[in-house]
């Protein structure tokens, strides 16, 4: 997504929000946030950052990046069960919400009652998930025992590795500039004469490694593997690669035996070592 699209689009229009994804998993592609800030200012809108894919494998800082409304996935990075969604409004937003003449339509999307559900009022809304809250809870406590910066440059390093392997195997990476790359879901390009379905079966039926596939327009065009949270560990970047070079043998496709499980071992060697509570 070009931020000059969004401004153009803008120009003129009583535009109230806009939004964008921070890491978008179907294709592999991390957004800038900061190009999006300039035209929100330009157009006078609140800026709503999707990060359920980036936060805490990716460097997201609210307050700096001045992102009005942020919400995220408990089940990506953080590592925690699926089924809450961790959200953050700043006071512009807040104000915006009181300053509302009209009811919002959707009770799901209505924050005036959770505002007031956590506030001095405590006005009943919703009988709170409280195994989920709890399991979040840990999984935060172990972010913060690893600490932010530690998680992201694990996210980091990890990816750098399985992206030393793939190239090795002489594949193509979906997303070609590294500046635009997703730290915890990598994209790449199935070779042809592959059939990239297949070879996703085979590595979970032989493996117990699934992967995901392409979607929409891009079906059948892509593999997105993903290292984030827990999973994000050297022992399944070297599993992984293992698994995709026996996968495409048995397709008969021509690559150097060993070439990848070797080049992520030796950026391993060559670079700081992940932390070891993170190898195990």
């Amino acid at each position: 997504m070009d931020p000059e699209d969004v401004r153009r689009a803008g120009q003129g229009r009583n535009i109230k929000l806009v939004g964008l994804v921070h890491g978008e998993t179907s294709t592999s592609v991390l957004t800038q946030i900061e190009p999006f800030r300039r035209v929100a200012d330009e157009l006078g809108a609140l800026l709503v950052v999707d990060t359920v894919a980036s936060l805490v494998g990716s460097p997201v800082d609210v307050d700096r990046e001045r992102i009005d409304i942020c919400f995220s996935g408990t089940q990506k990075a953080i590592s925690a069960p699926p089924g809450m969604a961790p959200i953050t409004v700043n006071a512009r937003v807040e104000e915006v919400i009181r300053a509302r003449k009209t009811k919002v339509a959707s009770w799901y999307f209505d924050l005036t009652p959770i505002m007031t559900y956590w506030g001095k009022d405590r006005t009943y809304h919703h009988t709170p998930p409280i195994p989920l809250v709890f399991g979040l809870r840990e999984a935060l406590r172990i972010v913060l025992e690893e600490g932010l910066k530690a998680s992201w440059e694990r996210h980091r390093q990890n990816q750098l590795a399985l992206i030393a392997g793939i190239q090795a195997l002489g594949l193509e990476l979906f997303v070609a500039n590294p500046a635009e790359r997703m730290t915890t879901v990598t994209g790449i390009v199935p070779p042809a004469g592959v059939d990239e379905h297949r070879v996703r079966r085979q590595l979970l039926d032989e493996f117990s490694v699934e992967i995901g596939g392409g979607i929409g327009t891009l079906k059948g065009k892509l593999w997105r593997v993903g290292l984030m949270g827990c999973s994000s560990q050297k022992r399944y970047v070297l599993l992984f690669l293992a698994a995709l070079e026996k996968a495409l043998t048995d397709q008969n496709f021509r690559l150097s035996p060993g070439a990848g499980v070797t080049a992520v071992s030796r950026y391993y060697s060559q670079t700081e070592a992940v932390p070891v509570a993170q190898q195990k």
